[in-house]
């Protein structure tokens, strides 16, 4: 078993190359889901999966597939991630799933490695949320727990589509798949794997996340003839929020964040009359976590109430927390040590795909170092070999999967 790995520098030309797929003139990546870049990318990892002599299928909301048939009639054992990005991304985020995926079926093809059950990688639709909400669309609308009809109808901020786009860039399918198991390899995104000196993550389960977009709406006035205990100031409730979160947050052990917000009129010496916000919450406990939800939209009542305004806000987003299949994780464990790779349990901050997965089939995933803990920026960086390491871990665990 030691003997059976990837091609490491395959699979390292595979994320550099993709890496450079985004980049705008001052060198920075960006990939948002469905546009110009992300098609670019799309289509970039097509041509290696046909290359790689791989069935490539597309659904409806864009997720793509590369299938490599097995022995046996029946689902896939599926490998994937996303290659979308956040806005000034770096090059590891969901792609090393995606091309570590790649990677273990172009292995298994080549060295003609046994597996009953036909083997998949898959490139989920706007995993990041970072253009359309919600995040994880393409995972959750293969879990049928939101409609791709609907879907299609969610627009960005300049008004453009879901459905448009897809139609757009080519990529609305009609294909559909559905696996037996999911695995998944990420970085971790975090710095506690890289602070310990642990070259891979056993990952026991993914946080619950819920997001609001929100809007204050107050009276919009001279900043040097309204007297302070007269204002309907849109934006000093904002400000209340963002620290009420953060102290929630703190006290209960989860996280807060106030990521975007716009002041209108957005004038030095005028009181901001409506101002939009963000909010994302994310707890590991169930009950915590729905605590967090119900004082948050509590808080946003009160402000609205304390300080003279309207309030308007929507949930976009709410995924509970999840625990991943307990016999997929022994299995990864197992598959690490055998390998003589040091590894820790851990619980995954971010949101994957795999936590959406997780409804409908036996799911789990690895982990391996973010270097100086960075994500969702340009100095995002991850150790090759490491990343190597844990997709040997993949290919083993995948191939035992298939032949169960």
């Amino acid at each position: 078993m030691k003997d059976r790995a990837v091609n490491r520098a395959r699979l390292r030309d595979s994320i550099e190359t993709l890496g450079r797929v985004g980049l705008d003139d001052s060198g920075f990546r960006t990939r948002l889901a469905l546009d110009d870049g992300d098609k670019a990318g799309r289509d970039l990892l097509v041509s290696w999966l046909e290359a790689s002599g791989l069935e490539v299928k597309v659904d409806s909301i864009g997720n793509i597939f590369g299938i490599l048939p097995g022995d046996e009639p029946g689902d896939p054992v599926m490998l994937g991630s996303h290659i979308d990005t956040v806005r000034h991304a770096g090059k590891f985020d969901g792609c090393v799933g995606v091309l570590g995926g790649l990677e273990v079926l172009r292995t298994v093809a080549e060295r003609g490695i046994s597996h009953r059950r036909s083997l998949a990688v898959a490139a989920f639709t706007n995993e990041e949320g970072a253009r359309f909400a919600p995040d994880m669309m393409g995972s959750l609308v293969l879990a049928e727990e939101v409609s791709v009809e609907d879907m299609y109808s969610h627009v960005d901020d300049d008004g453009v589509s879901v459905g448009e786009e897809l139609e757009r860039i080519g990529y609305r399918g009609s294909d559909r798949v559905r696996p037996s198991a999911y695995l998944e390899i990420h970085v971790e995104q975090g710095p506690y794997l890289d602070m310990k000196g642990v070259p891979l993550g056993v990952v026991d389960g993914v946080q619950g996340i819920a997001w609001w977009q929100g809007r204050y709406v107050g009276q919009a006035n001279h900043a040097g003839t309204t007297p302070m205990g007269m204002r309907n100031d849109s934006l000093l409730a904002v400000s209340h929020l963002h620290v009420k979160m953060t102290e929630l947050a703190e006290s209960m052990g989860g996280c807060a964040t106030i990521g975007r917000i716009s002041v209108d009129p957005h004038i030095i010496n005028v009181i901001p009359g409506e101002t939009g916000f963000t909010l994302d919450l994310r707890h590991p406990d169930r009950e915590k976590f729905a605590s967090m939800k119900e004082e948050a939209e509590g808080t946003m009542d009160e402000l609205a109430e304390r300080f003279g305004l309207e309030v308007r806000y929507s949930r976009e987003a709410d995924v509970a927390p999840v625990s991943f299949d307990e016999e997929l994780v022994s299995m990864i464990q197992s598959v690490a040590d055998e390998r003589g790779l040091s590894s820790t349990h851990l619980w995954s901050g971010a949101g994957h795909d795999a936590q959406i997965m997780s409804h409908i089939v036996p799911s789990a995933m690895i982990f391996v170092p973010s270097i100086g803990g960075k994500s969702h920026c340009p100095q995002e960086d991850s150790d090759f070999d490491q990343i190597a390491d844990g997709v040997d871990v993949l290919l083993e665990c995948a191939v035992r999967l298939a032949n169960r």
